[in-house]
């Protein structure tokens, strides 16, 4: 092994880097705390889109007055979409259910000027609602048991016809008309004419978790990573051994706490795709770790009388460009959906962003640096 860049010589700043980052990661994430998701807390998570412009400030103002002062409103960019966050609270409003639903239901029909009415509503129906609506009724005197089970009709074919227009037009319909311009059946026009309405608004997702099935998310989200790390340390332990392994789970240890204390340092919300992103973390990282691994293991049955810091600088610098491509090429694919993926993506893409380049950090400055301590401190022959 010829004289080479002693990469591997900086480990002791790199590893006093890692951790004066990891403290300040620590001592954020207790300041601040993680601010949890609806998932983890219980509540309600309601996306709702409005046929006319809706200001935020007087969407937010109508929650308050109506006893929602804790209400987090989103307004998703360039739409007249928003992302309502009702985060539960011991004995407070969240927890009561249906009343809750009606409630905000109340809220949005006195924002978007709709008015109350017994009418269907074409606006907010799907196919199958729709389709009972005309069964139900049966206009065209259909042999009732001809819509016995799960045998198509011709009110299945007018509902799909109709949910798929109003589609077209940016869910909302502007008239009953417009509604009906592909029926063809002048009962079945008449029949919804005279039963239907068109509304202001619709809910595009809401979901509700109570405080058991929240706590429960908690703890399956805390076991999914600790097992994972648990799962990582045999396997690396069989695959190399116990000094590699502590090298590649405290790397990601590294890793996870920076990640998080970014996280939380810029206020994002910690939600179960979250979880996903934090665990794609892990397998990324690990990756990157156990290439350099590989090849150390491999030059060390190489050449068994060079130094072993030496061996891992090698080693390093043998795989580094490898590294820093796949890091750079997958980085820029999480930019991309960070920038445009949207507000749904923009919560899972953050730590990815954080992650891989703190990972490819680590994997380089931190896993090995680790693996030589072990090595030298505890498996050295005296």
């Amino acid at each position: 092994m010829k004289k080479e860049i002693n990469i591997f010589g900086a480990r002791k700043i790199a590893v006093t880097i890692s951790l004066l980052l990891m403290t300040i990661s620590v001592i954020i994430i207790s300041v601040m705390g993680v601010k949890r998701g609806v998932q983890f807390v219980g509540g309600s998570e309601i996306q709702v889109k409005f046929k006319d412009p809706v200001n935020i400030a007087d969407l937010r103002d109508t929650f308050k007055e109506n006893g929602f002062s804790h209400a987090t409103i989103i307004q998703i960019t360039g739409q007249n979409e928003f992302i309502i966050k009702l985060k539960g609270k011991a004995g407070d409003e969240t927890a009561k259910g249906s009343k809750v639903s009606q409630r905000i239901t109340e809220i949005f029909r006195k924002v978007s000027k709709e008015e109350k009415t017994s009418l269907f509503d074409l606006n907010k129906t799907n196919t199958t609602d729709l389709a009972y609506l005309m069964k139900t009724a049966n206009p065209l005197k259909i042999d009732e048991t001809q819509m016995v089970g799960e045998k198509r009709t011709v009110y299945d074919d007018i509902a799909d016809k109709i949910v798929q227009v109003r589609s077209d037009k940016g869910d909302f319909f502007d008239s009953i008309d417009e509604a009906l311009a592909l029926v063809s059946q002048p009962e079945v026009k008449a029949f919804l004419k005279k039963s239907c309405m068109l509304g202001s608004y619709i809910k595009l997702k809401e979901d509700t978790f109570s405080p058991s099935i929240s706590s429960e998310q908690t703890e399956k989200a805390i076991l999914a990573i600790v097992m994972a790390l648990a799962a990582i340390l045999v396997y690396v332990s069989i695959r190399f051994k116990f000094d590699f392994a502590v090298g590649a789970i405290l790397a990601l240890v590294h890793d996870v706490t920076i990640t998080l204390g970014m996280f939380v340092l810029f206020k994002q919300e910690f939600t179960l795709p979250v979880v996903a992103a934090f665990l794609t973390i892990v397998g990324y990282s690990l990756n990157d770790t156990i290439v350099i691994f590989d090849r150390i293991r491999e030059n060390l049955k190489i050449v068994k009388t060079v130094p072993l810091d030496q061996v891992i600088n090698t080693s390093v610098l043998q795989t580094v460009s490898r590294t820093l491509l796949t890091s750079l090429t997958t980085l820029f694919v999480v930019v991309v959906i960070f920038f445009f993926g949207g507000l749904a993506l923009k919560g899972f893409s953050f730590p990815l962003l954080v992650g891989i380049i703190v990972g490819t950090y680590s994997s380089i400055f931190i896993a090995s640096p680790v693996y030589y301590f072990v090595e030298e401190h505890f498996y050295k022959e005296k």
